[in-house]
């Protein structure tokens, strides 16, 4: 598989594998759309920025437009979280304690990202708060999103709830994965710590649990255009003191297949202390030479072969999540879908 040039800048840019001063110009329109349609303006602009007096003409341009975008995500966020603070403190008045996961601990660790692209606001809570919790969220205006499945359905499938109230979604988890292991939750509530926001004290994830739920997160999406996940985890790297261990303890009561691709493919990517985390692997040499092509695409949400990315995605978790081989559940899925087609193709002839 040939990468198109756009792809690999893009890649490079995220990872700081490449001069943005020599940046072509001719790939610069191809490479805006695809950095704004994968939401990774923030990461490209901390690129380029640094490099402002070197770059040319049409690379400057892009950079103008870039903190134009990424400033008007931060005032998004800023009045997201504006109009969740006040339902959010008010769950913390009434005794519930609340822990931020995903990209508002992210934000909250790193002040640096407050452009970073997010669309919601991801709190964990102790399940015997949630049912208190939903009744005060719901007696602020808020109401649940059930377009996925029923209450009743997302509590026996699912891990957590979204509630909506004037464009602002909050998530309640009561856990991170629908089958965590056995006192996981527990040791991510214990191992927490506490950070200053805006002179208010917030409880993030310890870095080794924030490093092994952002390689779940992107595992359990498949990777489906999700580039600027797997740059949240390299933006971790590399881990110092205990963490590399703690979270080897943690990642072994995990698929492992789903913990170390992220890591793997971040490895590749020239992430420093990525591939010390990424060992050993659980991936044949076949599998990687697949793997490696695969998860680029998927990752950009472009096609492999032909084949669309939603379903080399497809093929992509059920590999992720499975001990069976990848070639396999890769020709199981194209065949499907060849299948799919081929029955189309009858019936419009039939009419």
């Amino acid at each position: 598989m040939i990468i198109r040039p756009e792809w690999r800048l893009l890649i490079d840019l995220c990872f700081d594998r490449c001069d943005p001063a020599a940046l072509p110009d001719e790939r610069l329109e191809p490479l805006a759309d695809l950095t704004t349609r994968l939401n990774v303006e923030s990461q490209i602009l901390s690129r380029l920025g640094p490099h402002q007096q070197r770059l040319g003409a049409g690379a400057a341009r892009w950079l103008t437009g870039l903190r134009q975008q990424v400033a008007e995500i931060a005032v998004a966020n800023l009045r997201r979280d504006a109009e969740l603070a006040e339902a959010l403190g008010h769950l913390r008045v009434r005794g519930i304690d609340l822990l931020l996961l995903k990209g508002s601990a992210l934000r909250a660790a790193q002040p640096g990202l407050a452009g970073r692209f997010q669309c919601d606001v991801d709190v964990l809570l102790r399940r015997r708060d949630l049912e208190t919790a939903e009744a005060l969220l719901t007696a602020k205006g808020f109401r649940l999103d059930e377009s996925f499945q029923c209450r009743a359905g997302l509590l026996r499938n699912h891990f957590h709830f979204a509630y909506e109230r004037r464009g602002a979604v909050v998530e309640l988890h009561w856990d991170v994965d629908a089958s965590s292991p056995d006192g996981f939750v527990d040791r991510l509530w214990r191992e927490s710590r506490e950070l200053d926001l805006d002179g208010s004290s917030v409880r993030v994830p310890s870095p080794e649990h924030q490093l092994l739920f952002g390689c779940l997160h992107l595992s359990r999406h498949a990777f489906l255009g999700g580039l600027r996940w797997l740059a949240d985890l390299g933006a971790q790297l590399p881990v110092s003191g205990g963490v590399g261990e703690r979270f080897a303890a943690e990642a072994r009561a995990w698929p492992r297949r789903a913990v170390w691709s992220p890591l793997w493919l971040l490895g590749l990517y020239g992430a420093p202390g990525a591939a010390e985390l990424a060992t050993p692997s659980p991936a044949s040499p076949l599998e990687r030479l697949l793997l490696r092509r695969v998860l680029t695409a998927v990752l950009l949400g472009e096609p492999w072969l032909g084949l669309p990315a939603w379903r080399a995605a497809k093929a992509v978790e059920l590999w992720l999540f499975s001990q069976r081989p990848f070639p396999a559940v890769l020709r199981e899925v194209s065949t499907r879908g060849l299948f799919r087609k081929l029955r189309g193709w009858a019936g419009d002839l039939a009419c």
